[in-house]
């Protein structure tokens, strides 16, 4: 666009009536400039708002699953609800980061939303599958209390909540929307046990890295990157302690 201005003015300043040429011109300018500000300022508020607007989504879908299950007795209507959360969940952590808007405030927000949607789902379990949750009480309560403890300690040390996002939780939300589809739409739970387990093991990782980290971040994908993180901010502070003494 802005080569097409250039060249429009240049023709224009070589052939047009030097008066007319004077007022039209800066007119024509700014009016092609003022369009491109709209259109960059229209895309990036769209590019803001779309990941926002699929973590709300998410949350909203939370009760709104609960609310489904006691008015329909269909299971592929709570499975395509777990489809639809599980796309967000996906695609609005995608498109953030490749727009570059991704925020430590959109990233905490998402780990909320997954909790609340997740809370649903498991009153739905609880409404549908009563000796379900029987079998699989003890890893439950296990499961609970450690997601619990995790983030209590991450807002003691950091004053947040923790939203690593690492690979393991990753993993474990595709385990945890296979397990729901199969069971609430299906009927089938074999993979309820595995889910579990696996997101015990997520959150003593999650609580691991927020032992480790001495300031909070999102997005870290592994324990080992923690530690990394943890011994490069070690040592970009000795060298500013070092420059500090060195400027007294």
């Amino acid at each position: 666009m802005v080569k097409i201005v250039s060249l429009t003015a240049l023709a224009w300043r070589l052939f047009a009536p030097g008066s007319y040429r004077r007022i039209v011109l800066p007119l024509l300018v700014r009016n092609h400039l003022m369009k491109g500000f709209l259109y960059m300022n229209v895309r990036d508020h769209w590019k803001h708002k779309l990941p926002w607007a699929m973590t709300i989504f998410r949350a909203t879908l939370g009760p709104g699953i609960v609310l489904i299950s006691l008015a329909w007795q269909s299971g592929l209507l709570l499975a395509a609800c777990i489809v639809l959360a599980l796309l967000s969940d996906i695609f609005d952590g995608v498109l953030a980061r490749r727009w570059h808007v991704v925020t430590g405030l959109l990233r905490r927000c998402d780990t909320i939303a997954d909790t609340i949607f997740y809370a649903g789902v498991i009153l739905v379990v609880l409404l549908r599958y009563p000796a379900t949750v029987r079998h699989a009480w003890p890893l439950l309560v296990v499961l609970v209390a450690v997601e619990i403890a995790q983030h209590l300690f991450s807002l003691l040390k950091f004053h947040r909540l923790a939203s690593y996002h690492s690979i393991l939780s990753k993993i474990w939300g595709l385990l945890l929307a296979t397990a729901m589809i199969a069971l609430l739409g299906f009927g089938w739970d074999k993979l309820l046990n595995i889910a579990i387990a696996w997101g015990i093991l997520c959150n003593l990782e999650g609580f691991t890295m927020s032992f480790v980290l001495p300031a909070w971040h999102h997005d870290v994908p592994t324990l080992g990157y923690a530690i990394w993180l943890r011994r490069e901010l070690e040592y970009q502070a000795e060298v500013a302690s070092k420059t500090q003494v060195v400027g007294i």
